[in-house]
């Protein structure tokens, strides 16, 4: 099935990506989006005896590509890199957030449920929001969306591929990080993927 991007049309297989970010407390902006692909499950945190053994990051009990990917984008963001034509330093690693995971997986749940791939959510609703509902008082958040990838690794990477999700990802505002995934069998995408990032006020 052909794929696109929210500001160009682009024919792929079997995956998207797309990414905003804002700063202040109401007001979001779209970045650039880029496509890539992959294939491959993430393997579950065992104990020797085969029980999952629950994995706990800064207070908040995670699975094994949360944790994974909260790995992956504190050493992107540990070398300075240029995304697209912006020059980045190397920033802070990011801790894990629970409240604004809770936002993570409400769009992630969105997307699969009622089989759409936007920032704009079901409800007319965009990241800002979401964060806001959970709580978290912020004065800075982003969001990066992907689909169709089963591994961390290849979506981290279309991620720093592409100059918006990039940004996101270097962006050294953000202090705290979340991420969910949601696979599926009734919709267009295998698998729904959001990454939100945010600071408190």
């Amino acid at each position: 099935m052909g794929k696109y991007l929210t500001s160009t049309a682009l024919l792929v297989s079997a995956i998207f990506l797309t990414a905003c970010g804002s700063s202040g407390s109401s007001s979001e902006s779209d970045h650039s989006s880029a496509v890539a692909n992959s294939s491959e499950a993430s393997p579950e945190s065992q104990k020797e005896e085969g029980i999952e053994e629950a994995i706990v990051i800064a207070g908040c009990e995670v699975d094994q590509y949360q944790a994974d990917m909260l790995s992956k984008v504190n050493a992107a963001r540990a070398a300075a890199r240029s995304c697209g034509a912006e020059e980045f330093a190397a920033a802070e690693p990011l801790t894990y957030n629970c409240p604004i995971e809770a936002a993570a997986a409400h769009h992630s749940n969105d997307m699969a449920s009622n089989n759409f791939f936007s920032h704009l959510g079901s409800d007319g609703l965009r990241v800002g929001a979401r964060v806001t509902a959970t709580g978290y008082d912020w004065s800075v958040v982003g969001e990066n969306v992907a689909a169709g990838y089963d591994d961390v690794d290849t979506v981290v990477q279309a991620w720093l591929d592409s100059p918006g999700h990039c940004r996101n990802i270097m962006d050294p505002r953000f202090t705290q990080f979340a991420v969910k995934r949601v696979d599926v069998s009734s919709a267009d995408y295998d698998n729904y993927w959001t990454q939100v990032f945010a600071t408190a006020k």
